[in-house]
Protein backbone atom coordinates (compact mmCIF):
# COMPACT_ATOMS: atom_id res chain seq x y z
CA UNK A 1 0.00 0.00 0.00
CA UNK A 2 2.64 2.25 1.27
CA UNK A 3 4.30 1.44 -2.72
CA UNK A 4 1.10 2.78 -4.21
CA UNK A 5 1.07 5.58 -2.64
CA UNK A 6 4.33 6.76 -3.61
CA UNK A 7 3.71 5.49 -6.77
CA UNK A 8 0.30 7.93 -6.94
CA UNK A 9 2.33 10.91 -5.40
CA UNK A 10 4.89 10.58 -8.22
CA UNK A 11 1.81 10.68 -10.51
CA UNK A 12 0.47 13.90 -9.13
CA UNK A 13 3.78 15.40 -9.01
CA UNK A 14 4.25 14.73 -12.58
CA UNK A 15 0.93 15.55 -14.19
CA UNK A 16 -0.69 18.41 -12.05
CA UNK A 17 2.90 20.01 -11.63
CA UNK A 18 3.93 19.80 -14.92
CA UNK A 19 8.01 19.86 -14.79
CA UNK A 20 8.08 22.38 -17.60
CA UNK A 21 6.42 24.70 -16.02
CA UNK A 22 8.71 27.26 -14.69
CA UNK A 23 10.41 26.96 -18.10
CA UNK A 24 7.21 28.13 -19.70
CA UNK A 25 7.00 30.82 -17.19
CA UNK A 26 10.48 32.20 -17.75
CA UNK A 27 9.42 32.08 -21.35
CA UNK A 28 6.57 34.18 -20.79
CA UNK A 29 7.77 36.46 -18.72
CA UNK A 30 10.59 37.04 -20.58
CA UNK A 31 8.32 38.01 -23.43
CA UNK A 32 6.95 40.72 -21.26
CA UNK A 33 3.81 38.96 -20.15
CA UNK A 34 2.30 40.34 -17.00
CA UNK A 35 1.55 38.86 -13.22
CA UNK A 36 -2.35 38.80 -14.35
CA UNK A 37 -1.75 36.56 -17.82
CA UNK A 38 -2.72 32.97 -17.84
CA UNK A 39 1.12 31.29 -17.58
CA UNK A 40 0.35 29.00 -20.33
CA UNK A 41 -1.45 26.81 -22.57
CA UNK A 42 0.39 23.58 -21.84
CA UNK A 43 0.14 20.79 -18.84
CA UNK A 44 -2.42 18.60 -18.18
CA UNK A 45 -4.30 19.90 -15.07
CA UNK A 46 -5.72 22.79 -17.12
CA UNK A 47 -8.13 23.49 -20.49
CA UNK A 48 -8.05 26.10 -22.57
CA UNK A 49 -10.61 27.03 -24.21
CA UNK A 50 -10.12 28.48 -28.17
CA UNK A 51 -12.78 30.00 -30.55
CA UNK A 52 -11.42 30.07 -34.71
CA UNK A 53 -13.41 32.92 -36.24
CA UNK A 54 -13.49 32.83 -39.78
CA UNK A 55 -15.01 34.23 -43.17
CA UNK A 56 -16.99 31.79 -45.14
CA UNK A 57 -14.34 32.56 -48.05
CA UNK A 58 -11.57 32.00 -46.07
CA UNK A 59 -12.89 28.69 -44.57
CA UNK A 60 -13.40 27.67 -48.10
CA UNK A 61 -9.70 27.81 -48.50
CA UNK A 62 -9.08 25.07 -45.94
CA UNK A 63 -11.17 22.18 -47.48
CA UNK A 64 -9.87 19.84 -50.10
CA UNK A 65 -10.15 20.27 -53.42
CA UNK A 66 -13.16 18.95 -55.57
CA UNK A 67 -10.87 16.39 -57.22
CA UNK A 68 -10.20 14.92 -53.80
CA UNK A 69 -9.98 10.80 -54.13
CA UNK A 70 -11.40 9.42 -51.09
CA UNK A 71 -10.68 5.59 -51.71
CA UNK A 72 -8.69 5.21 -48.78
CA UNK A 73 -7.88 1.49 -50.04
CA UNK A 74 -6.86 3.26 -53.50
CA UNK A 75 -4.14 5.28 -51.46
CA UNK A 76 -3.20 2.70 -49.30
CA UNK A 77 -2.70 0.18 -52.82
CA UNK A 78 -0.29 3.67 -53.76
CA UNK A 79 1.61 4.08 -50.80
CA UNK A 80 2.36 -0.09 -50.76
CA UNK A 81 3.66 0.28 -54.29
CA UNK A 82 6.06 3.19 -53.33
CA UNK A 83 6.95 1.53 -50.71
CA UNK A 84 8.19 -1.84 -52.23
CA UNK A 85 9.98 0.17 -55.24
CA UNK A 86 11.72 2.28 -52.38
CA UNK A 87 10.11 5.45 -53.46
CA UNK A 88 9.85 8.02 -51.16
CA UNK A 89 6.16 8.70 -48.81
CA UNK A 90 5.05 10.61 -50.77
CA UNK A 91 2.44 11.13 -53.80
CA UNK A 92 3.02 13.44 -56.89
CA UNK A 93 -0.50 14.90 -56.23
CA UNK A 94 0.59 16.82 -53.03
CA UNK A 95 3.31 18.53 -51.89
CA UNK A 96 3.05 17.04 -48.28
CA UNK A 97 4.23 13.34 -47.56
CA UNK A 98 1.70 11.18 -45.82
CA UNK A 99 -1.26 9.38 -46.63
CA UNK A 100 -3.47 12.31 -47.38
CA UNK A 101 -1.13 13.35 -50.30
CA UNK A 102 -1.98 10.38 -52.00
CA UNK A 103 -5.99 11.46 -52.27
CA UNK A 104 -4.79 14.36 -53.36
CA UNK A 105 -5.11 16.16 -50.38
CA UNK A 106 -2.82 19.39 -49.64
CA UNK A 107 -3.61 21.44 -46.77
CA UNK A 108 -4.02 25.01 -47.13
CA UNK A 109 -4.53 28.29 -44.69
CA UNK A 110 -6.94 30.29 -44.31
CA UNK A 111 -6.88 33.97 -42.74
CA UNK A 112 -8.63 33.52 -39.10
CA UNK A 113 -9.13 35.51 -35.60
CA UNK A 114 -7.92 33.05 -32.42
CA UNK A 115 -9.53 33.76 -29.29
CA UNK A 116 -7.71 31.58 -26.82
CA UNK A 117 -8.85 32.49 -23.51
CA UNK A 118 -9.59 35.81 -22.60
CA UNK A 119 -7.17 36.95 -25.58
CA UNK A 120 -7.81 37.49 -29.37
CA UNK A 121 -4.95 37.28 -31.88
CA UNK A 122 -5.88 38.49 -35.35
CA UNK A 123 -4.91 37.51 -38.45
CA UNK A 124 -3.55 33.77 -37.56
CA UNK A 125 -3.48 31.28 -40.25
CA UNK A 126 -5.31 28.03 -40.00
CA UNK A 127 -5.23 24.80 -42.08
CA UNK A 128 -6.31 21.04 -41.21
CA UNK A 129 -3.65 18.86 -40.79
CA UNK A 130 -3.21 15.07 -40.21
CA UNK A 131 -2.99 12.61 -42.62
CA UNK A 132 -5.55 8.96 -41.72
CA UNK A 133 -6.23 11.62 -38.62
CA UNK A 134 -7.73 14.36 -41.29
CA UNK A 135 -9.34 11.68 -43.42
CA UNK A 136 -11.16 10.21 -40.59
CA UNK A 137 -11.80 13.48 -38.71
CA UNK A 138 -13.13 14.96 -42.10
CA UNK A 139 -15.57 12.74 -42.04
CA UNK A 140 -16.28 13.09 -38.49
CA UNK A 141 -16.96 16.61 -38.71
CA UNK A 142 -13.66 17.39 -36.46
CA UNK A 143 -10.40 17.95 -37.94
CA UNK A 144 -6.84 18.92 -36.51
CA UNK A 145 -5.53 21.76 -37.13
CA UNK A 146 -2.57 24.02 -37.05
CA UNK A 147 -2.12 27.44 -35.97
CA UNK A 148 0.30 29.79 -37.05
CA UNK A 149 0.76 33.40 -35.75
CA UNK A 150 3.58 33.86 -38.21
CA UNK A 151 1.94 33.17 -41.64
CA UNK A 152 -0.07 36.36 -42.50
CA UNK A 153 1.67 38.83 -39.85
CA UNK A 154 5.30 38.45 -39.94
CA UNK A 155 6.94 38.41 -36.44
CA UNK A 156 3.43 37.39 -35.39
CA UNK A 157 3.48 34.79 -32.00
CA UNK A 158 1.56 34.04 -28.50
CA UNK A 159 3.51 33.81 -26.03
CA UNK A 160 6.51 32.94 -27.72
CA UNK A 161 4.97 30.37 -29.82
CA UNK A 162 5.26 30.75 -33.83
CA UNK A 163 2.57 27.47 -34.01
CA UNK A 164 0.83 25.26 -32.16
CA UNK A 165 -1.55 22.37 -33.23
CA UNK A 166 -4.97 21.10 -32.27
CA UNK A 167 -5.01 17.68 -32.14
CA UNK A 168 -8.77 15.50 -32.48
CA UNK A 169 -7.86 12.81 -31.17
CA UNK A 170 -9.58 10.09 -32.99
CA UNK A 171 -8.02 7.29 -33.41
CA UNK A 172 -7.83 7.80 -29.63
CA UNK A 173 -10.99 7.32 -27.33
CA UNK A 174 -8.63 7.96 -24.14
CA UNK A 175 -7.29 11.89 -25.15
CA UNK A 176 -4.24 10.17 -23.64
CA UNK A 177 -2.19 7.98 -25.50
CA UNK A 178 -0.59 11.04 -27.04
CA UNK A 179 -0.51 12.96 -24.28
CA UNK A 180 0.90 10.60 -21.52
CA UNK A 181 3.73 9.47 -24.65
CA UNK A 182 5.51 12.82 -24.85
CA UNK A 183 5.08 13.42 -20.91
CA UNK A 184 6.91 9.91 -20.29
CA UNK A 185 9.67 11.11 -23.63
CA UNK A 186 10.22 13.82 -21.60
CA UNK A 187 10.76 12.17 -18.26
CA UNK A 188 13.30 9.73 -20.41
CA UNK A 189 15.36 13.25 -21.11
CA UNK A 190 14.44 13.12 -24.54
CA UNK A 191 13.25 16.47 -26.12
CA UNK A 192 9.52 16.53 -27.01
CA UNK A 193 6.85 18.54 -27.21
CA UNK A 194 4.83 20.02 -24.43
CA UNK A 195 1.13 19.41 -24.03
CA UNK A 196 -2.58 20.81 -22.76
CA UNK A 197 -5.79 20.53 -23.53
CA UNK A 198 -8.45 22.85 -25.25
CA UNK A 199 -12.13 22.77 -26.19
CA UNK A 200 -12.77 24.56 -29.48
CA UNK A 201 -15.26 25.91 -31.64
CA UNK A 202 -15.58 27.39 -34.66
CA UNK A 203 -17.64 30.51 -36.19
CA UNK A 204 -17.27 30.66 -39.94
CA UNK A 205 -19.53 33.66 -41.30
CA UNK A 206 -22.06 34.87 -39.56
CA UNK A 207 -23.17 30.94 -38.54
CA UNK A 208 -23.82 30.05 -35.27
CA UNK A 209 -20.79 28.27 -33.13
CA UNK A 210 -19.98 25.42 -33.61
CA UNK A 211 -19.02 23.03 -30.74
CA UNK A 212 -15.89 20.67 -32.05
CA UNK A 213 -15.43 19.34 -28.90
CA UNK A 214 -12.42 18.66 -26.96
CA UNK A 215 -8.92 18.20 -28.41
CA UNK A 216 -5.40 18.32 -27.39
CA UNK A 217 -2.70 21.27 -27.32
CA UNK A 218 0.77 19.84 -29.09
CA UNK A 219 3.91 22.15 -29.23
CA UNK A 220 5.61 22.65 -32.72
CA UNK A 221 8.65 21.48 -33.22
CA UNK A 222 10.42 24.07 -34.49
CA UNK A 223 13.52 26.60 -34.32
CA UNK A 224 11.83 28.26 -30.92
CA UNK A 225 11.87 24.51 -29.40
CA UNK A 226 15.07 24.12 -30.48
CA UNK A 227 16.07 26.75 -28.66
CA UNK A 228 14.71 25.87 -25.86
CA UNK A 229 15.95 22.57 -25.76
CA UNK A 230 19.33 23.06 -27.49
CA UNK A 231 20.17 26.50 -26.67
CA UNK A 232 20.18 26.80 -30.75
CA UNK A 233 18.28 26.14 -33.51
CA UNK A 234 21.50 26.54 -35.98
CA UNK A 235 21.60 22.98 -36.61
CA UNK A 236 19.89 21.03 -39.09
CA UNK A 237 16.15 20.37 -38.20
CA UNK A 238 15.03 17.59 -40.74
CA UNK A 239 11.53 15.54 -40.79
CA UNK A 240 12.03 12.48 -43.07
CA UNK A 241 9.33 10.47 -44.54
CA UNK A 242 10.68 8.05 -46.82
CA UNK A 243 10.72 4.20 -46.89
CA UNK A 244 14.11 3.41 -45.03
CA UNK A 245 15.74 5.32 -42.20
CA UNK A 246 18.84 7.24 -42.98
CA UNK A 247 18.50 6.60 -47.08
CA UNK A 248 21.23 7.26 -49.45
CA UNK A 249 20.46 9.12 -52.37
CA UNK A 250 24.56 9.54 -53.93
CA UNK A 251 26.26 12.29 -53.69
CA UNK A 252 23.61 15.46 -54.99
CA UNK A 253 22.25 16.37 -52.31
CA UNK A 254 18.31 17.34 -53.93
CA UNK A 255 16.54 13.91 -53.49
CA UNK A 256 17.25 14.39 -49.86
CA UNK A 257 15.23 17.47 -49.67
CA UNK A 258 12.18 15.59 -50.82
CA UNK A 259 12.91 12.62 -48.92
CA UNK A 260 14.35 14.18 -45.59
CA UNK A 261 12.27 17.22 -45.45
CA UNK A 262 14.41 20.10 -44.16
CA UNK A 263 12.23 22.54 -41.62
CA UNK A 264 15.68 24.45 -41.66
CA UNK A 265 17.78 25.64 -43.93
CA UNK A 266 20.55 23.24 -44.31
CA UNK A 267 24.24 24.59 -44.90
CA UNK A 268 26.65 23.37 -46.98
CA UNK A 269 28.87 21.45 -44.13
CA UNK A 270 25.42 20.18 -42.99
CA UNK A 271 24.34 18.46 -46.12
CA UNK A 272 27.58 16.91 -46.27
CA UNK A 273 27.24 15.82 -42.89
CA UNK A 274 23.59 14.00 -43.94
CA UNK A 275 24.85 12.78 -46.87
CA UNK A 276 28.20 11.24 -45.01
CA UNK A 277 26.19 9.59 -42.21
CA UNK A 278 23.43 8.24 -44.96
CA UNK A 279 26.45 6.72 -46.95
CA UNK A 280 27.80 5.02 -43.71
CA UNK A 281 24.67 3.63 -42.70
CA UNK A 282 23.13 2.20 -45.65
CA UNK A 283 26.67 1.58 -47.68
CA UNK A 284 29.85 1.17 -44.72
CA UNK A 285 30.96 -2.26 -43.42
CA UNK A 286 29.83 -3.93 -40.21
CA UNK A 287 33.46 -2.51 -38.43
CA UNK A 288 33.32 0.94 -40.11
CA UNK A 289 29.73 1.66 -38.88
CA UNK A 290 30.67 0.07 -35.38
CA UNK A 291 33.64 2.07 -35.09
CA UNK A 292 32.24 5.73 -36.47
CA UNK A 293 28.32 5.66 -35.97
CA UNK A 294 28.93 7.34 -32.71
CA UNK A 295 30.46 10.26 -34.45
CA UNK A 296 26.86 11.08 -36.69
CA UNK A 297 24.79 9.60 -33.65
CA UNK A 298 24.52 10.60 -30.03
CA UNK A 299 24.19 6.70 -29.91
CA UNK A 300 22.70 7.59 -25.62
CA UNK A 301 20.12 9.95 -26.98
CA UNK A 302 19.33 7.68 -29.49
CA UNK A 303 18.99 4.82 -27.55
CA UNK A 304 16.56 5.99 -24.71
CA UNK A 305 14.49 7.46 -27.97
CA UNK A 306 14.64 3.44 -29.26
CA UNK A 307 13.82 2.25 -26.14
CA UNK A 308 10.93 4.48 -25.34
CA UNK A 309 9.67 3.70 -28.65
CA UNK A 310 10.17 -0.17 -28.13
CA UNK A 311 8.10 0.12 -24.22
CA UNK A 312 4.86 2.36 -25.85
CA UNK A 313 5.13 -0.32 -28.55
CA UNK A 314 4.54 2.84 -31.05
CA UNK A 315 4.96 0.98 -34.63
CA UNK A 316 3.43 4.21 -36.53
CA UNK A 317 6.68 5.86 -35.87
CA UNK A 318 10.73 5.86 -36.59
CA UNK A 319 10.14 2.11 -35.77
CA UNK A 320 7.70 1.41 -39.11
CA UNK A 321 10.91 2.91 -40.93
CA UNK A 322 8.95 5.62 -42.89
CA UNK A 323 8.06 8.94 -40.75
CA UNK A 324 6.45 10.18 -37.49
CA UNK A 325 9.54 11.30 -35.98
CA UNK A 326 12.26 14.67 -35.99
CA UNK A 327 15.84 14.05 -36.56
CA UNK A 328 17.94 17.41 -35.35
CA UNK A 329 21.60 17.57 -35.94
CA UNK A 330 22.90 19.29 -32.92
CA UNK A 331 24.64 22.09 -33.75
CA UNK A 332 26.84 21.40 -30.67
CA UNK A 333 27.74 18.29 -31.02
CA UNK A 334 27.42 17.77 -34.72
CA UNK A 335 25.62 14.72 -33.87
CA UNK A 336 22.53 13.85 -35.19
CA UNK A 337 19.56 13.17 -32.05
CA UNK A 338 15.93 11.53 -33.36
CA UNK A 339 12.68 12.93 -31.22
CA UNK A 340 9.15 11.73 -30.94
CA UNK A 341 5.84 13.00 -33.17
CA UNK A 342 2.62 12.02 -33.64
CA UNK A 343 1.76 9.62 -30.70
CA UNK A 344 -1.50 9.01 -31.07
CA UNK A 345 -1.61 4.71 -32.23
CA UNK A 346 1.14 4.76 -29.12
CA UNK A 347 0.34 2.18 -26.45
CA UNK A 348 0.19 -0.88 -29.34
CA UNK A 349 -2.53 0.94 -30.52
CA UNK A 350 -0.85 1.01 -34.34
CA UNK A 351 -3.48 -1.37 -36.15
CA UNK A 352 -1.48 -2.14 -39.70
CA UNK A 353 0.86 -4.41 -37.93
CA UNK A 354 -0.27 -7.46 -35.99
CA UNK A 355 -3.36 -7.77 -33.55
CA UNK A 356 -3.49 -5.61 -29.80
CA UNK A 357 -1.70 -9.24 -27.90
CA UNK A 358 1.25 -9.10 -30.55
CA UNK A 359 1.85 -5.77 -29.71
CA UNK A 360 2.24 -5.84 -26.68
CA UNK A 361 4.38 -8.64 -26.56
CA UNK A 362 6.38 -7.01 -29.63
CA UNK A 363 10.25 -7.98 -29.62
CA UNK A 364 12.65 -6.17 -28.30
CA UNK A 365 15.59 -6.91 -30.32
CA UNK A 366 13.24 -7.06 -33.31
CA UNK A 367 10.85 -4.14 -33.00
CA UNK A 368 8.60 -2.37 -35.11
CA UNK A 369 8.08 -3.49 -39.10
CA UNK A 370 10.60 -6.06 -40.18
CA UNK A 371 10.13 -4.99 -43.76
CA UNK A 372 10.68 -1.29 -43.09
CA UNK A 373 14.75 -1.14 -44.61
CA UNK A 374 15.42 0.49 -41.05
CA UNK A 375 19.30 0.03 -41.47
CA UNK A 376 20.31 2.65 -38.24
CA UNK A 377 17.60 -0.32 -36.06
CA UNK A 378 19.11 -2.72 -37.58
CA UNK A 379 22.63 -1.98 -37.55
CA UNK A 380 22.76 -0.79 -33.98
CA UNK A 381 21.03 -4.01 -32.71
CA UNK A 382 23.51 -6.16 -34.26
CA UNK A 383 26.22 -5.06 -32.68
CA UNK A 384 26.39 -6.42 -28.90
CA UNK A 385 27.92 -3.65 -27.05
CA UNK A 386 25.00 -1.62 -28.52
CA UNK A 387 22.85 -4.33 -27.68
CA UNK A 388 23.80 -4.39 -24.28
CA UNK A 389 23.69 -0.67 -23.54
CA UNK A 390 20.09 -0.68 -25.01
CA UNK A 391 19.11 -3.65 -22.96
CA UNK A 392 20.03 -1.80 -19.76
CA UNK A 393 18.59 1.30 -20.85
CA UNK A 394 15.31 -0.96 -21.49
CA UNK A 395 16.34 -1.98 -17.90
CA UNK A 396 16.57 1.00 -15.91
CA UNK A 397 13.37 2.71 -18.02
CA UNK A 398 11.23 -0.04 -16.27
CA UNK A 399 12.20 1.05 -12.97
CA UNK A 400 11.67 4.47 -13.55
CA UNK A 401 9.78 6.17 -16.07
CA UNK A 402 7.81 3.11 -16.75
CA UNK A 403 8.01 1.81 -13.61
CA UNK A 404 4.40 -0.43 -13.56
CA UNK A 405 2.51 1.35 -10.78
CA UNK A 406 3.88 4.82 -11.43
CA UNK A 407 2.58 4.78 -15.01
CA UNK A 408 -0.58 2.76 -14.06
CA UNK A 409 -0.99 6.14 -11.97
CA UNK A 410 -0.16 8.76 -14.02
CA UNK A 411 -2.95 7.05 -16.23
CA UNK A 412 -5.65 7.20 -13.61
CA UNK A 413 -4.63 10.68 -12.49
CA UNK A 414 -4.99 11.91 -15.98
CA UNK A 415 -8.13 10.19 -16.81
CA UNK A 416 -9.74 11.67 -14.15
CA UNK A 417 -8.87 15.00 -15.23
CA UNK A 418 -9.90 14.42 -18.56
CA UNK A 419 -13.35 12.04 -18.12
CA UNK A 420 -15.73 15.13 -17.18
CA UNK A 421 -13.94 17.01 -20.33
CA UNK A 422 -15.44 15.53 -22.94
CA UNK A 423 -18.51 15.02 -24.83
CA UNK A 424 -21.07 12.68 -23.00
CA UNK A 425 -21.69 10.70 -25.80
CA UNK A 426 -17.38 9.76 -25.95
CA UNK A 427 -17.24 8.51 -22.04
CA UNK A 428 -18.63 5.24 -22.68
CA UNK A 429 -15.93 4.60 -25.35
CA UNK A 430 -13.60 6.39 -22.65
CA UNK A 431 -14.66 4.11 -19.29
CA UNK A 432 -13.56 1.19 -21.39
CA UNK A 433 -10.14 2.16 -22.66
CA UNK A 434 -9.63 3.32 -18.91
CA UNK A 435 -10.42 0.00 -17.76
CA UNK A 436 -8.82 -3.04 -16.60
CA UNK A 437 -9.14 -5.51 -19.05
CA UNK A 438 -9.77 -5.50 -22.75
CA UNK A 439 -13.24 -6.14 -24.26
CA UNK A 440 -15.01 -7.11 -27.53
CA UNK A 441 -15.47 -3.18 -28.72
CA UNK A 442 -11.74 -1.90 -26.91
CA UNK A 443 -8.79 -4.01 -27.41
CA UNK A 444 -6.83 -0.75 -26.59
CA UNK A 445 -6.95 -0.48 -22.67
CA UNK A 446 -4.31 1.47 -21.63
CA UNK A 447 -3.53 -0.30 -17.99
CA UNK A 448 -3.74 -3.00 -19.55
CA UNK A 449 -0.92 -2.80 -22.06
CA UNK A 450 0.97 -1.23 -19.43
CA UNK A 451 0.87 -4.57 -16.95
CA UNK A 452 1.81 -7.12 -20.51
CA UNK A 453 3.90 -4.66 -22.26
CA UNK A 454 6.46 -4.43 -18.76
CA UNK A 455 5.60 -8.31 -17.99
CA UNK A 456 6.76 -9.14 -21.70
CA UNK A 457 9.99 -6.90 -21.68
CA UNK A 458 10.97 -8.18 -18.56
CA UNK A 459 10.69 -11.50 -19.90
CA UNK A 460 12.29 -10.85 -22.97
CA UNK A 461 15.27 -9.17 -21.06
CA UNK A 462 16.01 -11.92 -18.30
CA UNK A 463 15.77 -14.57 -21.80
CA UNK A 464 12.20 -16.15 -20.87
CA UNK A 465 10.76 -14.82 -24.26
CA UNK A 466 12.16 -13.34 -27.74
CA UNK A 467 8.28 -11.67 -27.87
CA UNK A 468 7.05 -11.45 -31.24
CA UNK A 469 8.37 -9.75 -34.42
CA UNK A 470 6.20 -7.86 -37.27
CA UNK A 471 5.87 -6.35 -40.72
CA UNK A 472 2.94 -4.82 -43.09
CA UNK A 473 2.73 -8.31 -44.49
CA UNK A 474 2.59 -10.39 -41.09
CA UNK A 475 -0.65 -10.11 -39.55
CA UNK A 476 -0.97 -6.26 -40.54
CA UNK A 477 -2.88 -4.81 -43.05
CA UNK A 478 -3.82 -6.25 -45.73
CA UNK A 479 -2.89 -9.64 -43.87
CA UNK A 480 -4.95 -9.63 -41.20
CA UNK A 481 -7.87 -8.26 -42.82
CA UNK A 482 -7.58 -10.41 -45.74
CA UNK A 483 -7.53 -13.52 -43.69
CA UNK A 484 -10.52 -11.55 -41.35
CA UNK A 485 -12.31 -11.77 -44.91
CA UNK A 486 -11.63 -15.49 -46.04
CA UNK A 487 -13.36 -16.42 -42.85
CA UNK A 488 -15.63 -13.97 -43.19
CA UNK A 489 -16.89 -16.02 -46.48
CA UNK A 490 -16.09 -19.28 -44.62
CA UNK A 491 -18.50 -18.48 -42.62
CA UNK A 492 -20.98 -16.50 -44.12
CA UNK A 493 -20.90 -19.34 -46.64
CA UNK A 494 -21.85 -22.07 -43.39
CA UNK A 495 -24.38 -19.91 -43.02
CA UNK A 496 -25.78 -20.66 -46.23
CA UNK A 497 -25.50 -24.13 -45.92
CA UNK A 498 -27.37 -24.25 -42.71
CA UNK A 499 -30.11 -21.76 -44.13
CA UNK A 500 -31.11 -24.42 -46.71
CA UNK A 501 -30.75 -27.38 -44.57
CA UNK A 502 -32.93 -26.02 -42.02
CA UNK A 503 -35.62 -25.25 -45.19
CA UNK A 504 -35.70 -28.38 -46.42
CA UNK A 505 -36.40 -30.05 -43.13
CA UNK A 506 -38.77 -27.49 -42.57
CA UNK A 507 -41.24 -28.44 -45.53
CA UNK A 508 -41.09 -31.44 -44.73
CA UNK A 509 -42.86 -30.77 -41.28
CA UNK A 510 -45.02 -28.41 -42.97
CA UNK A 511 -45.26 -25.50 -45.17
CA UNK A 512 -45.37 -23.47 -41.50
CA UNK A 513 -42.26 -24.85 -40.48
CA UNK A 514 -40.27 -24.21 -43.78
CA UNK A 515 -41.80 -20.58 -44.06
CA UNK A 516 -40.59 -19.74 -40.69
CA UNK A 517 -37.41 -21.57 -41.06
CA UNK A 518 -36.77 -19.45 -44.21
CA UNK A 519 -37.25 -16.24 -42.95
CA UNK A 520 -36.31 -16.28 -38.75
CA UNK A 521 -33.17 -17.87 -39.32
CA UNK A 522 -31.20 -19.24 -37.35
CA UNK A 523 -34.39 -19.08 -34.57
CA UNK A 524 -36.44 -20.93 -35.79
CA UNK A 525 -33.86 -24.23 -37.06
CA UNK A 526 -33.24 -24.21 -34.05
CA UNK A 527 -36.17 -24.45 -32.00
CA UNK A 528 -37.97 -27.19 -34.70
CA UNK A 529 -34.45 -29.29 -34.54
CA UNK A 530 -33.75 -29.13 -30.99
CA UNK A 531 -37.47 -28.92 -29.62
CA UNK A 532 -40.17 -29.48 -32.10
CA UNK A 533 -39.03 -32.49 -35.02
CA UNK A 534 -35.98 -33.57 -33.30
CA UNK A 535 -36.43 -36.31 -36.30
CA UNK A 536 -36.19 -34.07 -38.91
CA UNK A 537 -34.46 -30.75 -37.29
CA UNK A 538 -31.85 -31.98 -35.67
CA UNK A 539 -29.17 -32.00 -37.77
CA UNK A 540 -30.07 -28.70 -39.63
CA UNK A 541 -30.49 -27.08 -35.67
CA UNK A 542 -26.95 -28.08 -35.37
CA UNK A 543 -25.32 -27.22 -38.31
CA UNK A 544 -27.23 -23.58 -37.86
CA UNK A 545 -25.73 -23.32 -34.16
CA UNK A 546 -22.18 -24.36 -35.47
CA UNK A 547 -22.45 -21.44 -38.70
CA UNK A 548 -23.80 -19.15 -36.29
CA UNK A 549 -20.82 -19.32 -33.34
CA UNK A 550 -18.83 -19.43 -36.53
CA UNK A 551 -19.59 -16.14 -37.76
CA UNK A 552 -19.83 -14.72 -34.35
CA UNK A 553 -16.26 -15.61 -33.66
CA UNK A 554 -15.10 -14.07 -36.72
CA UNK A 555 -17.00 -11.04 -36.18
CA UNK A 556 -15.35 -10.83 -32.36
CA UNK A 557 -11.99 -11.17 -34.35
CA UNK A 558 -12.33 -7.70 -36.72
CA UNK A 559 -13.64 -6.12 -33.64
CA UNK A 560 -10.77 -6.94 -31.29
CA UNK A 561 -8.66 -6.52 -34.13
CA UNK A 562 -9.65 -2.75 -34.66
Amino acid sequence: MFTRLIAVAIALAAISVPAYAQEENAASGAEGASDSEPVSIFGLDSVTEIRIEISASEWQKLQPPADTDWDIKRALDAVISDAIQGRNFKSDRSSRPGLAGYAGIDHQYGQADIRIGDETVANVGVRYKGNGTFLTGYVEGKCSFKIDFNEYEKGGEFRGLKKFNLNNNISDPSYLREALSYELFREAGIAAPRVGWAHVNVIVGDDEPTQLGFYSIIEQVDKRFLKRHYGSSKGLLLKPSTFGTFRYFGEDWTPYEDAYNPKTTATDQQKKRLIEFARLVQKGTDEEFASRVEEFLDMDQFLTFLSMNVLLSNMDSFLGGSQNYYAYLNPKSNRFELLPWDLDHSFGAFPLMGTPESRRDMSIDRPGAQSSNNRVLERVLANDGFRDAYHRKLDSLLDTVFDEQKLQAQIEVAGDFVRPLIHESEQGKFDLVLGEAPTWGEPHVLKYFVTKRTESVRDQLSGKSTGQTHSYGNGGLPGLWIGIGMAFLIALGANGLAWLFGLFAGFKGGNGWGIANMFLYPLSPMVFGFAVRRDLGLRSAIAATVALGLMIAVLAWAVVSM
